[in-house]
């Protein structure tokens, strides 16, 4: 394996993930900057640096690479990694423009490499238990769902990240919209098991001065699944108490999740509440396993049914969701199954933020697929290599 971008999300995510893996062997790392790719490869034990991804392509054998560079160099490196056969990881967002998504997905299509993008939310284990409950039908149909990321610029910007590119619209393409909410467009994309038809919605600088960043820092989106279901997407970059919050509401009951952070009004990372009938013995796993008595310790046997309640879930941090993506995807590669997030994914999420600015532009849903390329404000893409 080897990483490109030895900045925060490299040093706190997937070289750690990498390095504790038996199956995986750090070959090389590469960053710009010589003195930050020489001191990630002493620290987690890279057998070589480079400051050019080509150069690292050309002459480290590697099977897999995760590329951890700011958002507008993800198409160049991700098609020059797969024109080297190597198979791919590339942090979200898979691109800032619906074309350069596109293009990282043909790209690797054509080479015949595996094409991952990094939306570690959904390897959380309550997540992935979500997705089983809703696939079982535990909670209906899903019809209408929610998901929210506010977290402050300074969280993150003041206390983890290495360097400023996430301020720089120019190189980030935005900031509401597609750092944050990249992680909340997936999760909802893949609870709901169905494309965006449609989405219309809003991101702007509304909170954080000019001088600071031109980045929008609200965004509040509305779509339209292809399966009738809709959901909404509420990202900001100014609450200083991190609130994240994933609702799914079916027919026959609500779901849950939170990942982020937890507080007094949403106190459980998960709750499940099924208004279905169900015996002692025929209550899914995740709910028996966790449905801990409130009033009596045999009070779900009293009555022919168990009492129709919620059950709060606070499942086990570790391994932790880079963890458990880094084991998929060396799964993926050595046994050449498919990713659970594949490239199709990230670039329809894509397509979502894309189709979020557009819909500023005419005031109006804008249907997807895009028919054209949408660049975000102030971004500027560097010119495209083959």
């Amino acid at each position: 394996m080897g990483v490109v971008g030895c900045g925060s999300i490299a040093e706190i995510a997937h070289l750690p993930s990498i390095t504790k893996r038996k199956e995986a062997r750090l070959v090389a790392v590469c960053d710009r900057d010589e003195e930050q790719a020489n001191a990630a490869a002493a620290k987690w034990g890279a057998e070589r640096h480079f400051t050019d991804h080509r150069a690292m392509f050309d002459h480290a054998n590697l099977d897999g690479v995760v590329i951890a560079t700011p958002n507008n160099s993800h198409r160049n490196i991700a098609v020059a990694a797969a024109a080297a056969g190597v198979h791919v990881v590339v942090e979200k967002p898979l691109a800032v423009t619906n074309t350069e998504a596109w293009d990282i997905v043909g790209a690797c299509k054509d080479a015949g490499v595996k094409l991952m993008v990094g939306c570690d939310r959904r390897f959380w284990t309550h997540n992935q238990w979500t997705k089983q409950l809703i696939s079982d039908g535990i909670i209906g149909k899903l019809l209408m769902s929610r998901g929210s990321l506010h977290e402050h610029w300074y969280n993150y910007q003041n206390h983890v990240a290495r360097t400023e590119f996430r301020l720089d619209c120019k190189v980030s393409g935005g900031a509401a919209l597609n750092d944050t909410g990249a992680h909340v467009i997936d999760l909802l994309t893949w609870l709901n098991d169905s494309k965006v038809k449609r989405a219309v919605g809003v991101a702007r600088r509304m909170a954080m001065p000019e001088s600071y960043t031109q980045c929008d820092d609200t965004a509040l989106v509305m779509v339209e699944f292809e399966n009738g279901a809709v959901a909404t997407v509420s990202c900001n970059r100014f609450s200083p108490a991190v609130n994240q919050m994933t609702e799914l509401c079916g027919t026959e009951g609500t779901i849950f999740t939170a990942t982020d952070a937890t507080n007094p009004f949403q106190s459980w990372p998960m709750a499940v509440y099924t208004n279905k009938d169900f015996t002692v013995d025929t209550l899914p796993e995740v709910l028996s396993d966790y449905r801990w008595p409130e009033l009596f310790w045999v009070e779900d046997i009293i009555d022919e049914h168990v009492r129709k309640r919620w059950v709060p879930i606070c499942p086990p941090r570790r391994p932790n969701n880079y963890e458990r993506m880094t084991e998929h995807f060396l799964d993926c590669i050595i046994n050449d199954k498919p990713p659970l997030i594949t490239g199709e994914d990230g670039a329809r999420a894509v397509e979502v933020m894309c189709a979020t600015w557009k819909s500023m532009e005419t005031g109006a849903w804008v249907d997807l697929p895009l028919t054209e390329e949408v660049t975000p404000p102030y971004y500027e893409p560097p010119p495209k290599e083959a």
